[in-house]
């Protein structure tokens, strides 16, 4: 099992130098391959793709909904008025749902695990973590891409904020970090499944979590919650850490200025960290029968 886990981390090339870029390089076009196959095939049915986004929309707008309902009986949430709110939603439920529609079948990991499709996967000359992320690849998770696009897109409008060259230059950044921090995120959870197959309720939930934590200001939950989600899951790099620059707000909890900048390097972090659980896992996998 060790030596699939190399064939399939490595692909029979040197894993320095050129023979690691080479390698990304022909895995992400591996990968891109395939999302367009699935595209195509989804294109055979555009009314169901179309239904499936309305649906999509219209869950997300459940969450727009409740911060309705808040401000409709106050006046702001912990100080932060309603077009902050809703650029909070926005910078936090476009990465991930970025993140979501690269790399969304990670959830059934468990299951390939478990009704043994891992076991043919690792036989495969292609990374495990490409082929599981398009195992079950469906065109239809960008519908939930819609939503959190426009509410990020209006929230920017109504932002009372001087819109200087370093706040427009730290919107993208923002945006590309929180997607690189959410995939890394899946990735790293999902890699516990490799040993705990069921554990796939539990999994989904600190992602849902993740999510859902990083839409409101930090502030609302508490300083030990706040640091939990600033310096182990550092999901606050997703949108909450570079927003308070964009809105000219100090940190809350006393942390230098320039950590609002500090999401490439959390992104890179994350990354180095996901890849490792995830060649971790690997390495204890087992098989279906073991």
């Amino acid at each position: 099992m060790a030596d699939d886990a190399g064939r399939m981390t490595g692909g029979g090339r040197s894993a320095t130098g050129g023979g690691r870029l080479g390698l990304v390089r022909d895995e992400a076009a591996l990968y891109l391959l395939l999302v367009r196959a699935a595209f195509r095939s989804a294109a055979q049915y555009r009314v169901s793709l179309v239904m499936y986004t309305l649906v999509e929309m219209a869950g997300a707008a459940l969450d727009l909904a409740t911060i309705g309902i808040i401000f409709a009986h106050l006046p702001d949430l912990d100080g932060f008025a309603l077009s902050e709110v809703a650029f909070l939603y926005g910078s936090s439920a476009l990465p991930f749902a970025l993140a979501e529609a690269l790399v969304g079948p990670l959830d059934q990991l468990g299951w390939q695990i478990k009704d043994g499709r891992m076991d043919a996967t690792l036989t495969r000359p292609v990374s495990v973590l490409v082929q599981s992320a398009t195992m079950d690849f469906s065109a239809q998770r960008l519908g939930r891409l819609a939503q959190p696009t426009a509410v990020f897109a209006v929230s920017l409008a109504a932002l009372p904020v001087d819109w200087s060259p370093g706040r427009v230059a730290i919107l993208p950044m923002m945006v590309l970090c929180g997607t690189v921090i959410s995939i890394s995120l899946a990735v790293g959870v999902a890699a516990v499944l490799f040993v705990a197959p069921d554990a796939s309720v539990a999994i989904a939930a600190v992602r849902q979590g993740s999510a859902l934590a990083t839409q409101y200001p930090l502030t609302i939950y508490g300083r030990r919650m706040a640091m939990l989600l600033t310096f182990v899951f550092p999901v606050a790099f997703v949108n909450w850490q570079p927003a308070l620059f964009i809105l000219g707000r100090p940190d809350p909890f006393g942390l230098p200025g320039f950590t609002g900048f500090l999401s490439p390097l959390v992104a890179l972090a994350s990354c180095l960290a996901a890849g490792i659980a995830w060649s971790a896992g690997i390495r204890h996998y087992r098989g279906e029968g073991g």
